[in-house]
């Protein structure tokens, strides 16, 4: 019995080590943060430079699309959309944009739903054109005309 303990140990005994360092290998090791330095008390310091971007993904910059504010005149409203006619490259086109909760609407200086949109309002739609989002804010400056749609390029 004593030479079969001495024998079955060394297996053992290698394949736990091997275990245990291939655990240890694959822990990632993360540098603590560092501690925020104290502010000066006497005189604010002035805000630091915004540190350069780093390189990013192209599918990452397909992913966050800029908004844009443009001015066009509501065609239709749905129970969470409304369309709208805006020129563009001297041609009427008319876009779909979702409404959400967290849209603000603002029509007369105050806020509305978007049951009280109307159409023939004219108004600042702030949205992201790329992507499939609701649009960010809705102001109505006033009445305009809903025109014949052109055609497509």
């Amino acid at each position: 019995m004593n030479l079969f303990t001495t024998l079955a140990s060394w297996p053992i005994s290698i394949s736990l080590v091997t275990v245990l360092a291939i655990a240890c290998s694959s822990v990632d090791e993360h540098p603590a943060p560092k501690p925020a330095a104290p502010a000066a008390p006497a005189k604010p310091a002035p805000a630091p430079a915004p540190a350069p971007a780093p390189a990013k993904s192209e599918p990452a910059k397909a992913a966050k699309t800029k908004a844009v504010e443009v001015e066009g005149v509501i065609s239709a409203v749905g129970q969470r959309t409304i369309t709208f006619q805006m020129e563009r490259k001297g041609k009427v086109r008319e876009e779909v944009v979702g409404v959400d909760d967290k849209t603000k609407i603002e029509k007369g200086g105050t806020n509305v739903k978007l049951r009280d949109l109307q159409e023939t309002d004219k108004a600042l739609i702030n949205y992201e054109p790329e992507a499939y989002t609701p649009a960010i804010g809705i102001k109505v400056t006033g009445k305009g005309e809903i025109q014949k749609v052109g055609g497509d390029d």
